[in-house]
This record gives C-alpha cells, structure tokens and sequence, in this order.
C-alpha cells in the first residue's frame, strides 16, 4: 500500500475514533466532573446537572470539614477534575492551599462566597459564618448562582441546567416553607436553639429563633469554663427544654452544660441528633439536602414545644427523634 494513502486511512481512523468517543455515551469519562468538598453542594448539584456532568464529592456521612485532611485519593481526585466546587468562607482551611494551587490549572469554585457579603454573618465582625446552608432560602440562591457559573464553562448544559435546576429550586423552597410554618408553633418562651458548635446561625436568622452554642464557628475551638457556666445558667433560667448534638461534632461538651443544668433542677434533654457539617447517610432521605433540613426543622420543633409531623413534611424521616415514636 502506498504510504500516503496508509496515513490518510490513519487519519481517518482516528477522526472516526474521536467521533464516537465524543458522542457516545458509552464514553462517560467524557463527561465533566465536578469535584465537590461537601454533601450540602454535591447533592443537589448533581441533580441540577444530571445527564450533564458526574458530580463527585469529597466528604461523606459524619466527615467534619472543619478538621479533615486530604489524603492521597483525595488528592488524587481532585487532579482528575474538571472543576472545583468548594464552600468557602474558610469552612476547608485544611484543604485552602491544595485549592490554590489547583486553580492555576482548572476553575475552582466557591460557592458561599458567591452571596453578597450583605447575606454573610459574622459573629465578632470579622470571621464569616460558612454554615450557610442551613438557610434553605439562601443556599437556594447558592446553587442558582453556582450553577450559572459552571453553565458559563460548558454553555451546551444550560437547557438540561435551567429545568433541573428549577425543580431542585422548588423542592429547597418547600423545605422552605414548611420552616417557617412549623417554626411558628412553638411557644415564644422556648424558642432559644443550643446546639454543639455555632453552625445554626443562619438557621436562627430564618427562623426567629434565639441560637446559643457551646463551641464556635469552627468544632476545632473548645467550649470555656465560663461559656458553659454561663449556657447552664441561660438553660435553667428560660426554662429551655433541650440541647442539641450534632452527627459531625463530640458529644462531651453538650454532656457537660446538661449535667450542669440538671445540677440547677433544669429538666432538660439531649435533643436527638441534628445534622450540621455534614448530611445523612447516602441513598437515605437524609442524606439528601431537602431532607437534612427536613430532619431539622422536624426535630428541632418537636423537641422545643412546637408541632410538626414526626416524619417530616414528606412523610419520609426514617429516625424519629430521640425518645419519641
């Protein structure tokens, strides 16, 4: 065979191997994928972008991002990405330095710091609160704004985008709603929220509700013998019926203001465990963003006086909370 006519059959060879491999689905690889560092991101952005891109994410069911640390598979899945898809707002300190250096090489993106800085608390004026998720209006608004940043790198995803997006937009507002309904049921008196560390500041703001914490922004900070004195003296004087947990955050500080308070007469629980850093398990309802809040919102109301359906406003909560049936 004479050697031109052999490189032309090359060349097409290859064209038609480009061809398929571009789009057949078969070739999934081919898909972008959006590396997440969070659950409360990933989640629903991978439903937002379904048929699209693979949405991975980074940290799973009871994974603390204040602490982690990556590790070589991390890092290594983080290098085969297309796109980053962080929080922000230092809630992955550990991790800020590897996001550095990847953004010389691929968009990274982070999400929370999209919001005007008009939407951002900061509890001693300085530090930014990056719980913002558990503002179901807000975090709504996140994943819009998020969502029209990664549209803007691949412009061929924006129909698929914009319904699944809209759906996902509803859903959040519905969880929405419910909030503000079931919140409203309970007594004015009760309405003070004490949980483990301050991830429910944005919670309070939506809602109304007063929040105290025994630790920080950060779970890494710990709870001082004049804070926590200060906690049971707030407990037994309101007369507050319950402290939370937290699935991502230790236990023993919350033990600590309980036992206090109860050594003051408080007649006061362990509220059953809330989900802050991180959401349910996967493939569960919890584990889903609609239903973390969900989770929330039920259990926070139930145990402070309010009424709410025990499993939830889709009738889908698997663990009651703590004592209840």
């Amino acid at each position: 065979m004479h050697p031109g006519i052999f490189t032309v059959l090359k060349l097409a060879r290859l064209f038609l191997i480009g061809f398929f491999a571009a789009t057949s689905p078969v070739f999934a690889a081919e898909r972008p994928v959006i590396l997440t560092t969070i659950a409360q991101i990933g989640e629903p952005l991978g439903r937002i972008f379904s048929g699209c891109a693979r949405v991975e994410t980074l940290l799973g069911t009871g994974i603390d991002p204040h602490l982690y640390r990556l590790n070589r598979t991390d890092v290594a899945k983080a290098l085969e990405a297309d796109v980053i898809v962080a929080n922000g707002l230092n809630l992955e300190a550990q991790m800020q330095s590897l996001f550095e250096r990847l953004s010389t090489t691929r968009p990274v993106i982070f999400a929370a710091e999209l919001l005007p800085e008009i939407h951002i608390i900061r509890p001693d004026g300085r530090s930014a609160d990056p719980h913002i998720w558990m503002d179901p209006n807000l975090w709504g608004a996140v994943l819009g704004k998020t969502s029209d940043e990664l549209v803007k790198i691949w412009p061929r995803c924006k129909p698929t985008v914009a319904n699944n997006k809209a759906i996902v937009i509803a859903e959040i507002e519905a969880v929405n709603q419910y909030g503000k309904s079931r919140v409203a049921s309970i007594p004015e008196q009760a309405r003070i929220l004490i949980t483990a560390h301050d991830a429910f500041g944005y919670f309070g703001r939506r809602y109304d509700l007063t929040v105290l914490s025994v630790q920080g922004l950060s779970t890494e900070s710990e709870a001082g013998i004049a804070h926590i004195r200060d906690l049971v003296s707030i407990i037994a004087d309101r007369k507050v019926g319950a402290v939370f947990v937290e699935t991502s955050a230790p236990e023993r500080s919350v033990d600590a203001v309980i036992e206090g308070a109860r050594a003051l007469g408080a007649a006061v629980e362990k509220g059953s465990p809330l989900f802050s850093d991180a959401m349910g398990s996967s493939n569960t309802y919890e584990g889903t963003y609609v239903g973390m809040i969900d989770h929330n919102i039920t259990t926070i109301v139930r145990s402070l006086g309010g009424e709410a359906p025990i499993t939830g406003m889709q009738k889908r909560l698997a663990v009651p909370p703590r004592g209840e049936s």
